[in-house]
Order: structure tokens, then C-alpha cells, then sequence
């Protein structure tokens, strides 16, 4: 290579002595020598360029590579410190109401999510996640934060993302075993504008998130702050038995998610069914004031193909309507359970079938089913102090689901859930009082690769 380079030069060299020297003994105008001698510079300077371009390549066999598997298409430097994956998540829904109960509530095919997903790292230690959202006639920035992971045990991260209170909502939209979330999801935010440590305490048996953000309704997301107040939130995860392999509490996991701050100037929550429809509507004139607090206990545990997952969470926080100023409380738990046919293991994540869909071949995928049990109800002053009406407003509601899930591949999933709401209040007195339950099957087809 230096040979090559060597000889490159001095023959341009001669090329440059030659053609100065034959225009100072022609008889051109000094304008055609000038010309003359600024092509030949502009040619040496090219081939400097590309001397230095095969000096790179030489001692960097290893170039940038492109590849495409299940975690989506990825472009990936030499050294590793620029990475960029392009993924995707799509829901399609099919919901059917039937029963007595479900008259006026509309049969549906819905896009439920449409998420493409850029992510990936700079210069190492800089990751990076942003994921829109174009499902059901909108477009929502649902992710959109970058995480500087120098530090293990102090990883910053900033912008928006799911602040860490709830344990169901920290899992991802596809690996939950139900196509809706249960009951306790309903009283933590979905994703907030913020700032957040977090990291292993001690590792694989204790993980922390602290973190300091806007602010938003319970179950909802937004991009601007609505006061100079703050929601502080933190959480406490611990897996104790998780590093020794042969305990039979290793997929055991337990915590504490809680937040709390000033909820001035937000909007209501709205707060709904398995099928999607709101059964607690606040009465005319009702809005936020004062502050906040959520507590959310949480736990899993997973054994072979068995997946238990529980939590229960609270709500307080202040309401007013016209002069009048209260505490109000909501609550509600869950306890799901489930169990993969097909002898796959079951953890937080979506499962990967030991032999994908082919049937050609043997192949037909993984087969899951799973039960939920769940229930939420909201103070009795919420009604007796004039913030919601019990002819149109739920108190009470319990919930039912059951799902089956068939994995034909690690990308692709089709689940079929039923659904059924029992409520207090709710309805005419006419009619007992209570409105009546809910039912709906809803097929989701889901493929993702993130």
C-alpha cells in the first residue's frame, strides 16, 4: 500500500513538473497556464482524498453491516458505538359486544396500534427510543427519550417514556397476555414528560427508578405541562432468587411503585372497561385540585410454563366542584395467571416457540392460555359529595377474562380474549341501579418486531 501510494505521487508529480514546464515554453496566454495549473492541482488533491479513503479501508476491514432478524432491521458501525434499529408494532382488533348489556356499544375492526420504532445508541453510551403512534385515527408521540448508561447502577434517562409505578404497565404492549390491561393499570400514568435514574441496587436482585416529571391523569399521556407543579414518582423491584437457577422461587419478583404530586389544572381521568368503554364519568363542573398520591404493590412469579402476575393500586387525590374541595379514593387489584401448552417458558416477555409456524415441517407455533381476575370501585363520597352520578357513573366494577394466545413465531400473535364487567351503579334505579354487564370477544392479530 505505501509503495503503491509512493509511486502514485511522484508520478503525479512528474505529471505537474511536465505540464508547468510546457506551458511556460508554449506560447499561451498566462490565463490557459493558470488553467492549466489548477486542473492539475485539483487532480493531486483527488487523489490525496482517495489515498486517505483506502488507508481507512485497509486498516478497518470491518465495515459498518446492515442485518435484519426478529429484533427488526439494525445498521450497526464497526466499533459498535452507532447503532440504529427500525422496527415495528401493529394491532389489528376485531371487538364484538353481545348480550343484553352491550346494546348501543358498537361491533368494531380497529387499527389498535400502529407504532413504527427507531432506536438504537451513539458514541457507546447513548441510547436512544422513539415510537409514534398512528392506531385509531390519531397520531400520539408515545416514546421519545434518549438514556446515558455510563453509570449501571445510575442510568439517566430523559424525555417521554412510562414514568415507574405500575408493574403491568412497564411491560411491554406486546408481551401482555391479555389484549387490554387489567383493572389496576387504570390509576398510573401511561407515559409522561420527565427525568429518571434508575439501575440494580445490587445486581440481578434489586432494581430502582426515581423520577421527577410533569405530571398527567391517571391512565393517560400528554406533551405539555399544565402548571410549574411536579409529579414525583419511584419504585422498588427486588428478584432475590433470580441468579440461582436451580431455586424454585428464581422467577419470584416483588416491588412498590408509588408517585405523588399537584394535580392543578389537569384534566380528568377517564376510566374504562375491557372493551373500552368509560363507566366512571365525573358530573358537570367536577375538576382536579389539590394533590395526588398513588401506591401500586406489585409481584410475578414464573415457573416452567406457569405465569402468575398481581397488583393492587390506590389513588388519592383531590376533586372540587364550585367552592367544594375533597380527598378522593380510588382502588382496584388484579390476579392473572397463565400457562403455555406448548412447553415454552413463561416470563414477562412474549414467549418464543421452539418450533415456529410450518407445518410442513412439524412446526406449529406456541399455545397459551390465561385467566384474569380483577376489581375497582371508588369512594362513596365521590357520589354523596355531588362528583359523580350513580344513574350514569359505575362505583363498583368486577371483571372477568379469559385468552387464548397462539404464537406462530416470535413475531407474529394471534389472540382471542373474553371479556366480561359486572357493575355497581351505573344505571336507572327503574332498572336496580346498577348498569348492566358488559360482555365482548375480542380478536387481535399482532405482529412486532422491536
Amino acid at each position: 500500500m505505501y509503495r503503491r501510494t509512493m509511486t502514485s505521487q511522484i508520478m503525479l508529480g512528474l505529471a505537474f513538473a511536465a505540464g508547468l514546464a510546457s506551458a511556460q515554453s508554449a506560447a499561451t496566454p498566462a490565463a490557459n497556464t493558470q488553467q492549466q495549473i489548477d486542473q492539475l492541482q485539483q487532480q493531486l488533491d483527488q487523489l490525496k482524498q482517495q489515498q486517505k479513503t483506502d488507508e481507512a479501508v485497509a486498516s478497518n476491514p470491518a465495515n459498518a453491516s446492515v442485518t435484519a432478524d426478529t429484533s427488526g432491521f439494525t445498521i450497526k458501525s464497526s466499533d459498535g458505538n452507532f447503532l440504529l434499529k427500525i422496527g415495528a408494532d401493529i394491532q389489528i382488533d376485531n371487538r364484538s359486544f353481545f348480550g343484553v348489556g352491550s346494546q348501543g356499544l358498537s361491533d368494531t375492526i380497529l387499527l389498535r396500534r400502529v407504532r413504527p420504532t427507531f432506536s438504537g445508541t451513539v458514541y457507546k453510551y447513548v441510547d436512544y427510543f422513539i415510537r409514534p403512534d398512528f392506531g385509531q385515527g390519531a397520531v400520539v408521540i408515545y416514546d421519545a427519550y434518549a438514556e446515558l448508561k455510563y453509570f449501571n447502577r445510575a442510568k439517566l434517562r430523559v424525555g417521554k417514556f412510562k414514568p415507574p409505578v405500575g408493574l403491568e404497565r412497564l411491560q411491554s404492549d406486546d408481551d401482555t397476555s391479555f389484549v387490554e390491561r387489567g383493572l389496576p393499570t387504570l390509576l398510573v400514568p401511561s407515559r409522561d414528560i420527565g427525568f429518571q435514574l434508575s439501575g440494580d441496587l445490587v445486581k440481578s436482585r434489586a432494581n430502582y427508578a426515581v423520577g421527577v416529571f410533569n405530571g398527567v391523569p391517571d391512565n393517560s399521556l400528554t406533551d405539555a405541562a399544565v402548571s410549574s407543579h411536579r409529579d414525583y414518582a419511584a419504585r422498588l423491584f427486588l428478584t432475590p432468587f433470580q441468579p440461582d437457577e436451580k431455586n424454585l422461587l428464581q422467577g419470584l419478583g416483588v416491588g412498590l411503585g408509588t408517585s405523588f404530586g399537584n394535580v392543578d389544572g389537569e384534566g380528568l381521568p377517564s376510566y374504562k372497561t375491557f372493551g373500552q368503554n368509560a363507566f366512571l364519568p365525573f358530573a358537570t363542573g367536577v375538576t382536579e385540585a389539590g394533590h395526588r398520591t398513588r401506591l401500586q404493590p406489585q409481584l410475578y412469579y414464573y415457573l416452567g410454563g406457569f405465569g402468575l402476575l398481581s397488583e393492587y393500586g390506590l389513588t388519592e387525590e383531590g376533586l372540587q366542584k364550585g367552592t367544594f374541595r375533597t380527598d378522593a379514593g380510588f382502588r382496584a387489584w388484579q390476579v392473572q395467571t397463565s400457562y403455555i401448552l406448548t412447553g415454552e417458558k413463561k416470563n414477562f416477555a412474549s414467549p418464543t416457540p421452539r418450533k415456529s409456524f410450518d407445518p410442513k415441517n412439524g412446526g406449529w407455533g406456541a399455545w397459551e392460555v390465561a385467566f384474569r381476575l380483577g376489581g375497582f370501585s371508588a369512594d362513596r363520597a365521590v357520589f354523596a359529595d355531588g362528583f359523580a352520578t350513580a344513574a350514569t357513573a359505575a362505583r363498583v366494577v368486577k371483571e372477568r377474562v379469559a385468552s387464548v394466545n397462539w404464537y406462530l413465531n416470535r413475531l407474529f400473535k394471534v389472540g382471542l380474549d373474553y371479556g366480561n364487567s359486572d357493575f355497581g351503579g351505573g344505571g336507572a334505579l327503574a332498572l336496580g341501579g346498577n348498569r348492566n354487564e358488559e360482555k365482548v370477544v375480542i380478536l387481535r392479530f399482532q405482529i412486532n418486531f422491536i
